[in-house]
């Protein structure tokens, strides 16, 4: 059998959880709790010569030395850039991310919306049902969040600008508008999933603002505005359990563990 040797890298929760899963089946699992490439970190590298290391969703702030890993290393990575990657694809090593695993995604964009309800609660102290939804962008987590809401009795609109998402929220009896559309948001709790700035409020402001996606959010303008919330990192943040075993089943998936 192959002595396989699991380095983790970030400060994600869920590798916290991760590595004791891991250790709990017998797995040699190391955590090395940082964002930036430290001391440490080589000598971990060097010393415990790790055969499989997974990164955090988000990359390191600098770059690991290429010769600091074994040979047939395997790497997993989340959100990485071409100017991170290059180096360690420039040595011949195999990187794949996990966010390219379409069950990852999927679950990955459940538990983001599951999450999404309970920010919900808390920020607008009402239920779900009888309330108006519009939510931005019907990818997975547009479509995970308006089944969630709408099966719980919520009212939900969809609004985007992909042919294809549009005729798959018509045919699926949403209603729906394409982005930018001459719509008043007074009505609606507004769910962002769609990365990129497009919302601009010009009339009557919406109940609330959930964002869901990444980092700059959806707001055309930088304001500072009190019905406005950017919720990056959900499923680590509500529920770091179920979102550490979606990791490591998705690990699985790719590497046969």
């Amino acid at each position: 059998m192959i002595n396989r040797k699991w380095l983790l890298i970030g400060q994600d929760t869920r590798l916290e959880i991760l590595q004791k899963l891991m250790l709990r089946e017998g797995r040699d699992c190391v955590l090395i709790e940082t964002d930036v490439y430290t001391e440490r970190l080589k000598e971990v590298l060097l010393t415990f010569q790790p055969s499989h290391i997974v990164f955090s969703v988000l990359q390191l702030k600098n770059d690991i030395p290429v010769n600091l890993f074994r040979q047939n290393v395997k790497l997993f990575v989340g959100l990485a850039s071409n100017e991170w990657l290059a180096p360690l694809k420039e040595a011949g090593l195999d990187v794949q991310s996990y966010l390219t695993e379409e069950t990852f995604l999927w679950e990955n964009a459940r538990i983001t919306a599951e999450a999404f309800v309970k920010e919900f609660y808390q920020e607008a102290a009402e239920t779900i049902t009888g309330q108006n939804f519009l939510v931005a962008g019907f990818g997975r987590v547009g479509k995970m969040t308006a089944d969630l809401l709408y099966g719980m009795g919520g009212a939900v609109t969809i609004m985007t600008d992909v042919p294809k998402e549009l005729a798959e929220a018509k045919m699926r009896h949403f209603p729906v508008h394409p982005l930018n559309a001459e719509l008043s948001f007074e009505s609606f709790y507004i769910i962002n999933t769609i990365p990129t700035k497009w919302l601009k409020i010009d009339s009557e402001p919406p109940h609330f603002i959930f964002d869901l996606a990444s980092s700059p959010g959806c707001l055309a303008e930088e304001e500072n505005l009190e019905y406005y919330k950017l919720l990056p990192g959900l499923p680590g943040k509500h529920f770091p359990v179920s979102a550490a075993k979606a990791l490591k089943a998705a690990l699985g998936r790719m590497n046969r563990i």
